[in-house]
């Protein structure tokens, strides 16, 4: 299997074994890097004429997200797909290949005074397909929208080796079914993709950030008001965060009774983002600056692979205060909500893994993603993750989708 694997790619193709490449305890049996869409068809193809399924990474950023087969399987890697494929400043339009990392993309972009407005964690490393496969855009979600939103079209091969393209290089089109949006948040179980076209943005002249404590009490209302008030803020966070390891945390850090702080993130002209921050202090909140390199540490510490349990849990923004309250109190666990787009993660460090947060993790009425730890939490569940029931038609509609998709079962499920 891997000599035809290894054939397929040639030397250059032939990629390291490496941790990012091993997930929930598996190790792949070859990782490949293809150069284009043409190899990644064949691969695939040979692949489902073997009977031995693959993993989709581009950096292994998320890997654990996905469930390893449980026999043997291959990685494929797309992170020599990293050509500049278009670009028209003018229209606001990039395509690139998915391998092509985020902060390259906005080195591609700066001279025009462009960007993407998405802030992941490790962007030196993320790449564009693996965001779009995963639908995630950091923060910033709130006020412009997840990888969804902007993308228009992008190329991509079937579990059997199959290329289609879906989508088209304009806002505004009618070219047949949004297959490119179906597959955005699908984590590469249907489909590689290949190439992508993007809308992105103009560069903001600047960025700002603000922060302060608050007492649990006040984070819901105080939540509301900030929604209701005449502001842009790029996104509204909640952290409650103890002893950081890193010492740029430390301002956001609260203190033995785990009082929350509360972090709001502005872009535009350099006069409306300090006319935000004014105004917010005009309404009594005591908002400190914060520094970018506080931003940035603060970004990649959320990476899974920085923690022994990761959760992703999915709610209405006015939910947010009351399910960070109830998780706040056990050691060893870290909070971070994009309060405005009802997103939580909760992070748990090794020290904190117990039957305590066992117990929350059953508790949940929410739709929750783990993105790392699967394997530990199964361990403590009789093999199997606490999940929200899916109706009967929900199911049926995934199984077809699957089936027509990858008819052999080439590519991978998620946890």
């Amino acid at each position: 299997m891997q000599q035809g694997l290894f054939a397929i790619v040639g030397s250059a193709g032939i990629g390291e074994v490496s941790e990012a490449y091993c997930t929930q305890g598996s190790s792949p049996i070859a990782v490949v890097m293809p150069e284009n869409e043409a190899e990644v068809s064949a691969l695939l193809d040979y692949a489902q004429g073997m009977g031995v399924p693959c993993v989709v990474a581009g950096s292994g950023t998320h890997l654990e997200f996905l469930t390893p087969p449980a026999g043997e399987w291959w990685l494929l890697s797309t992170r020599r797909l990293s050509r500049l494929i278009d670009y028209a400043p003018q229209d606001l339009v990039l395509t690139v290949g998915a391998g092509m990392t985020l902060s390259t993309v906005q080195e591609v972009l700066r001279p025009h005074n462009q960007y993407l407005p998405w802030n992941p964690p490790l962007p030196e490393q993320a790449t564009i397909g693996g965001i779009v496969a995963s639908n995630r855009a950091g923060s910033w979600r709130y006020r412009y929208g997840t990888p969804r939103d902007r993308l228009l079209a992008l190329r991509a091969v079937r579990g059997d080796g199959v290329a289609f393209k879906s989508g088209a290089k304009v806002v505004k089109s009618v070219a047949g079914y949004d297959m490119h949006r179906l597959l955005c948040g699908s984590w590469g179980t249907l489909a590689v993709i290949t190439e992508i076209t993007l809308k992105v943005q103009p560069q903001p002249q600047a960025f700002g950030a603000v922060g302060w404590h608050v007492a649990w009490e006040r984070l819901e209302p105080t939540l509301a008001h900030l929604m209701r008030m005449t502001l842009e803020p790029d996104a509204i966070s909640v952290l409650v965060m103890h002893t950081p390891r890193d010492p740029r945390l430390t301002p956001l850090a609260s203190d033995e009774l785990g009082q929350p702080y509360l972090l709001l993130e502005f872009s535009g002209h350099t006069e409306t983002v300090a006319w935000q921050i004014q105004h917010l202090r005009e309404q009594g909140y005591p908002a400190a600056p914060v520094e970018a390199p506080t931003l940035e540490a603060l970004r990649d510490w959320w990476a899974p692979r920085h923690h022994a349990l990761m959760l992703q849990i999915l709610m209405r923004p006015s939910e947010v205060a009351d399910t960070m309250r109830a998780w706040a109190h056990l050691p060893g666990v870290t909070l971070y909500a994009h309060a405005g787009s009802g997103v939580l993660y909760v992070a748990v460090a090794p020290s904190g893994l117990s039957e305590a947060v066992v117990h929350q993790c059953r508790a949940l009425n929410h739709k929750y993603r783990v993105l790392r730890g699967a394997e530990w939490l199964r361990a403590q569940t009789d093999g199997a993750l606490p999940t929200l029931q899916l109706s009967d038609g929900e199911l049926r509609l995934m199984r077809g989708i699957k089936q027509a998709l990858d008819p052999k079962g080439v590519l991978p499920t998620l946890v």
